[in-house]
């Protein structure tokens, strides 16, 4: 590999200022950093990454689906490399998820004007919407957009006041039609590379400064539906009950119980409501979201089918109806070794320590590697918390992140891996 030019320097000062810019922008009221995507503090954070792009000589645009992309153009006949991350985070989360990816593809884009490099290929910044799962169960609205994943279907999805996806994003001026309508054209991008913090222990327990991520956990979503019967409380007989409450919380442990067969697979309860909510009623009514995720696609199917059968089996004990609907699979995916190759090539040249790893957190990646040759690198997480207010990540572990960015784009810009 050729070496880097001298003078090609990540400024630690300004990646600093620019994480704790856009970490300071949260929704007044909410714990941690909270920046959901459908809220006026991310409108205000993604037109300040918009401003960064342009201050930083890019040429700006969004497209129908609200993503936010920065372009510097090269010296060759307009191949792209591309790079990027998300600005929104989940309710309570952390100050680096997302947004270290963003704030790395940027200071990258400017150290090597800084450095007087010029690309062969133009390089495209992405600040991609909503990556975050929201209330309707779907997650990494942007990119699905960008690869065509995403369908009026999705757009009809329901929250728990039966508002629709599509009014949601009308809400906050994102056109559902135009989102539909947003695929990217990748027929000339040559690589995607998403920097990102691990949200696991993995790296620090391994002593790593790098992360090179062979390949992404696949997710399944679902709602869970249960009918029963309001019933006074002190008079209703317990073997009389038609209690939906006990039949979903008995399907609350099924997912504990599925997802703990394996050693990489995870199953979480996100969201459960009763109704009527009162002490002296008997549950009329409960709806039940929550996921699994795993490596491989065939567990992910046949935990689907045993949760499926366990939720039934609850609700039969009960006398209690069952529906449950089950959003598409996403499929786990594989980063292309061609990328990871060189992602490694550049660390291992650099002097940072690395190991590979599988990704069980969800990421754009996952979506663009469907369109495009794609890689991950991943910086440490302290005590692997994430996703929460206590999520950090060292400022040399980040400086670390990016200057391997900065130096894998120039790998890429000069060996490029073939489609």
């Amino acid at each position: 590999m050729s070496p880097a030019p001298p003078g090609l320097t990540v400024a630690a000062d300004r990646v600093q200022a620019d994480l704790e810019s856009l970490a300071a922008l949260v929704e007044p009221g909410l714990p941690g950093w909270t920046r959901t995507a459908l809220g006026p503090v991310d409108r205000q954070a993604r037109e300040l990454v918009r401003r960064w792009m342009s201050d930083a000589g890019l040429e700006t645009s969004v497209d129908g689906a609200g993503n936010i992309f920065g372009r510097l153009r090269g010296t060759g006949s307009g191949r792209a490399l591309m790079v990027g991350s998300h600005t929104d985070t989940v309710l309570g989360g952390g100050r680096f998820d997302g947004i270290v990816g963003v704030v790395g593809a940027l200071e990258a884009v400017r150290a090597l004007r800084e450095a007087g490099v010029r690309l062969e290929h133009d390089l495209v910044v992405v600040d991609f919407f909503h990556e975050e799962p929201n209330e309707f169960g779907l997650s990494c609205v942007g990119s699905r957009a960008m690869v065509g994943a995403i369908s009026a279907a999705h757009l009809d999805l329901r929250d728990e006041r039966d508002r629709s996806l599509a009014a949601a994003l009308a809400a906050v001026d994102v056109d559902p039609s135009a989102l539909l309508g947003a695929r990217h054209d990748f027929a000339r991008v040559d690589a995607f590379v998403e920097l990102h913090i691990e949200q696991g222990p993995y790296l620090e327990e391994h002593g790593s400064q790098i992360g090179l991520v062979e390949s992404i956990t696949g997710i399944s979503r679902f709602r869970a539906l249960f009918s029963g019967q309001a019933d006074h409380a002190g008079t209703a007989p317990m073997d009389r009950r038609r209690d939906a409450g006990c039949a979903a919380a008995g399907t609350v442990l099924a997912v504990e119980r599925i997802a703990g067969e394996g050693m990489q697979t995870r199953g979480t309860s996100g969201q459960l409501t009763f109704t009527p909510a009162a002490v002296n009623v008997v549950t009329a009514h409960a709806e039940f979201r929550g996921e699994l995720r795993g490596p491989e696609e065939e567990w992910l199917r046949s935990a689907q089918d045993a949760l499926t059968a366990a939720a039934h089996d609850e609700g039969s004990r009960r006398g209690v109806d069952v529906e449950v609907d089950w959003l598409p699979l996403q499929e786990p995916t594989a980063m292309s070794d061609g990328v990871v190759s060189v992602l490694g090539d550049v660390v291992d040249g650099l002097g940072l320590s690395s190991t590979r790893l599988f990704s069980g957190a969800e990421h754009d990646a996952a979506l663009i590697a469907r369109a495009v040759p794609t890689g991950m690198l991943f910086v440490p997480s302290r005590d692997g918390r994430s996703h929460c207010p206590e999520e950090w990540t060292d400022l040399n572990d980040v400086v670390a992140g990016v200057t391997a960015l900065t130096h894998a784009l120039l790998a890429l810009d000069r060996r490029g891996p073939t489609r």
